[in-house]
């Protein structure tokens, strides 16, 4: 392919950004989308072009995209916006994630110390747990793999290995052993069933605590160890002493036998969740508060005791606990319904809010509902995502657009196929598009539909906060 070439009538090609046995990797414009975003087009070739082999690449093609379009839903796995097949070739269209891979981080010789590695084992295991709990083997995790999102230094997994396997099919539907790829993986992060082309959910969990030990160690991809008794080994020659329950999930997570492996990701989460407990050693001190600051506050609320004043305070403020253990119980529609209560409660409303009710919402409960989403939901929830969104797709503040605020809704999942959803068709689950809760509310009217125009003017509100 060239630049400048244009692929489905919409995606114009920018400049190759990659090359491998698989295909090639592009950079492209969305031209039917508001703005024309960057997008990652990745092109797979098979190698085999007789009728029968691509008659089994398009079956394993659309099997493989329709997986990663539901995965893709998820804010730390890129979302995939189409994928199709033009003169016997097969396209799949990304969302591009700007940042840097880990490579860079697992540098040789620099060791990570325990409470980074646990952290960082917890993240990636909580975004593959997903993956697993949709029926989907990752096949080639390693620190290529694994971005760093500049935007919040978050870690995104990205290219699936299962797509690999289009690019590979041989006429029987098998996978083609190649010299670069054994199976489909990377040989320093596959365990031996990946190798000969049997892998399972535990084969992710084997590259996980290849990377652990990888990143404990500092050790290079060539001289990883492959198994416990020569992580063991490891340990004692590089005189590394480790917290034993650590080295014991990593053990487990290595094993030889993938019956003995934790045999996916929630297992090996909930391992090292409970037991795997590293201090802080350096713990941040809590600033004082200066004097002048306390008695400054008292000072403006002796001013204020206004009888009307104060009575009005009390009547409307805000209690966040519920809604706080809603979010950290990851009940997400209980939650969803607090919000709204929250809302209507600081306007001083019973049932919808208007444009002059919503300026009467206190920026500081506006920043707590949202600092309360955000940090439950692992950034993928709440005003701020919806926020980024509503700019990404042409919105302007004060200046609604139908057109723009379709697409705003199409993006976050409170459109479907051209129709705005019923409040219960909503998804209050981890698997929600980026942006899609807390929802807009639901019309008291018939308790169903959703109170769309409102979420405008909320987030004019929560713009105009400076938020």
């Amino acid at each position: 392919m060239h630049d400048g070439q244009i692929l489905c009538d919409r995606y114009k090609i920018v400049r190759k950004i990659g090359s491998g046995s698989f295909g090639d990797t592009y950079i492209a414009k969305d031209t039917k989308f508001p703005g024309e975003p960057d997008r990652v087009v990745k092109h797979l070739c098979p190698k085999d072009e007789k009728p029968e082999t691509l008659k089994i690449a398009t079956r394993l093609f659309q099997t493989e995209a329709e997986s990663l379009a539901k995965l893709g839903e998820h804010d730390r796995i890129p979302r995939l916006f189409a994928y199709f097949r033009e003169n016997k070739e097969f396209f799949l269209v990304q969302e591009l994630i700007e940042g840097q891979d880990l490579t860079y981080e697992f540098q040789l010789g620099k060791r990570w110390d325990e409470r980074e590695t646990v952290e960082f084992l917890q993240e990636l295991l909580s975004i593959l747990s997903v993956v697993h709990q949709q029926d989907t083997i990752h096949r080639d995790i390693k620190p290529a793999n694994i971005m760093r999102r500049r935007s919040d230094g978050k870690i995104i997994l990205i290219d699936f290995g299962a797509v690999k396997r289009i690019a590979t099919v041989d006429r029987h539907g098998e996978t083609i052993v190649s010299s670069s790829t054994i199976g489909i993986g990377t040989i320093a992060y596959m365990p031996a069933e990946q190798a000969i082309g049997q892998p399972g959910t535990y084969s992710d969990i084997y590259a996980v605590g290849i990377l652990g030990i990888q990143a404990l160690t500092g050790l290079s991809s060539e001289d990883l160890p492959r198994d416990a008794e020569q992580f063991r080994a490891v340990l004692k020659e590089k005189q590394i002493t480790i917290d034993p329950s650590l080295e014991s999930v990593l053990c487990k997570m290595i094993a030889s036998q993938p019956s003995d492996r934790y045999q996916n990701a929630q297992q090996a989460l909930a391992a090292l969740k409970p037991t795997i407990i590293i201090p802080d050693p350096n713990p941040p001190k809590p600033e004082p508060i200066p004097k002048k600051l306390i008695l400054g506050v008292l000072s403006a609320v002796a001013l204020l005791t206004g009888a009307g004043f104060l009575a009005r305070q009390i009547i409307n403020k805000p209690n966040y606990a519920q809604l706080e253990t809603y979010l950290e119980d990851k009940e997400w529609q209980k939650a969803d319904a607090e919000t709204n209560k929250l809302l209507l409660k600081v306007a001083n409303e019973q049932t919808t809010l208007n444009t002059d009710s919503m300026n009467n919402v206190p920026c500081q409960s506006l920043a707590k509902i949202d600092e309360l989403w955000t940090s439950n939901s692992d950034g993928r929830f709440g005003f701020t995502p919806q926020k980024e969104a509503y700019l990404e797709t042409g919105n302007e503040f004060n200046d609604y657009n139908q057109s723009t605020y379709e697409a705003f809704g199409d993006r976050i999942g409170w459109r479907i196929f051209g129709v705005w959803n019923l409040y219960e068709d909503l998804k209050f689950n981890d698997i929600a598009p980026k942006g899609h809760l807390p929802s807009p509310g639901i019309d008291v009217e018939n308790g169903k539909n959703l109170r769309i125009d409102e979420r405008d003017n909320l987030l004019s509100r929560f713009n105009a906060c400076d938020l």
